[in-house]
């Protein structure tokens, strides 16, 4: 390669190790189905980084991270993983059969999402609950909790420990709208035509610009009549449950929960992220192999190289290497016509070629 035709654009030595060549047959239906393995594990592992880039709100250029010499965790940009990429024989060790081998990549990069989509539904419930909270708190007193306002108007105004709930009687509160509430004080105590309500309860326990709440006593046998007609008038029942609603104490126990939830899944994420990118980077590394071999036969006999080539120098690059290597070209390598040609092969070039995601990488 002529360093100094290709300028900036350094070719680097990518690493594919000597891994089990096995039948023709076996080739071949590798090659078949790690086209659509390779689409399956890339959408995986990208799925994750926007998933990682969403809960930290950080979208700075992806990192692999990965365990120190000296212990904790060490950085490095996944171009720098791929212009130094080794192959991990512990990880995957290279005796297995290539279909074996495969598979177990898979398995590990999408059983490592199924393992996010858990912890991720896990900070989503609590989010969704505190974000539930945070809407209601914030809404009139037609939607938002109303226990804590109705406990403190009990306590201050009538010293007791809340509203009456007894065998006969029932405390009904009413969100009232602000035009409405000269009609509501003139007919509430004979809602549906009949007096429902114990004479003298009616209180207005708290109002907002859009709503007054009222407190107001009525036979539990009737309950629901009144109730009926309140919101045939488009007065608003308000349920009053003490333990249905967050105290502060509560809030501040969820904030703590969610933070804690997203924390440890921000951690998850990244590793993850670096165990799925590892392995689709030597997926990459075996599809190499195994078109190679297609295609140059055996015993493998190739060099693997990684170029980092701009988008806009793409063509001038392919032009290139496909003038300087057009001796290894389908035709001339015994390919009678593209069509015979293996699917994954990319026949158009003279050479086995394979996208790789990196920030400007292939």
């Amino acid at each position: 390669i002529n360093a100094e035709y290709m300028g900036s654009i350094k070719p680097r030595p990518f690493e594919v190790p000597g891994l089990k060549v096995g039948t023709l047959d076996s080739l071949m239906e590798c090659s078949d189905d790690m086209f659509k393995i390779d689409s399956q594990v890339e959408g995986a592992t990208f799925k994750v980084l926007a998933t990682l880039e969403e809960v930290s709100g950080n979208r700075d250029p992806p990192v692999i991270h990965k365990p120190a010499p000296g212990g904790g965790t060490q950085q490095q940009p996944i171009d720098d993983y791929l212009a130094n990429f080794h192959w991990n024989e512990a990880q995957f060790p290279i005796n297995k059969p290539l279909k074996q081998l495969i598979q177990s990549i898979q398995e590990h990069v999408m059983k490592g999402e199924e393992n996010i989509r858990s912890r991720l539904s896990e900070y989503n419930e609590i989010r969704t609950k505190l974000q539930n909270i945070k809407k209601k708190s914030g809404g009139s007193y037609s939607v938002k909790p109303i226990a804590t306002v109705v406990k403190e108007w009990y306590k201050k105004e009538e010293q007791s420990d809340g509203p009456v709930n007894s065998e006969y009687m029932v405390t009904v509160f009413v969100a009232v709208p602000a035009q409405s509430e000269k009609q509501w004080l003139k007919d509430c105590e004979t809602l549906g035509g009949i007096e429902m309500i114990v004479p003298g309860t009616v209180r207005n326990i708290a109002k907002d610009s859009e709503y007054s709440l009222y407190g107001i006593i009525v036979f539990k046998k009737i309950a629901e009549d009144f109730k009926q007609a309140c919101r045939e008038r488009r007065f608003i029942i308000r349920d009053y449950n003490p333990e249905d609603e967050v105290t502060d104490v509560e809030l501040e126990s969820l904030n703590q929960q969610l933070e804690q939830k997203r924390t440890s899944l921000i951690r998850w994420l990244r590793n993850t992220f670096s165990e799925c990118y590892s392995g689709w980077i030597h997926i990459k590394a075996i599809r190499v192999f195994v078109e190679s071999v297609l295609r140059y036969g055996v015993p493998p006999h190739f060099v693997a190289l990684l170029f980092q080539v701009d988008n806009r120098k793409d063509k001038d690059v392919r032009k290139y290497l496909a003038t300087n290597y057009s001796h290894l070209s389908p035709k001339k390598m015994g390919f009678e016509a593209e069509e015979d040609s293996l699917n994954a092969l990319e026949q158009q070039y003279p050479y086995v070629s394979i996208k790789v995601r990196g920030s400007v990488a292939e």
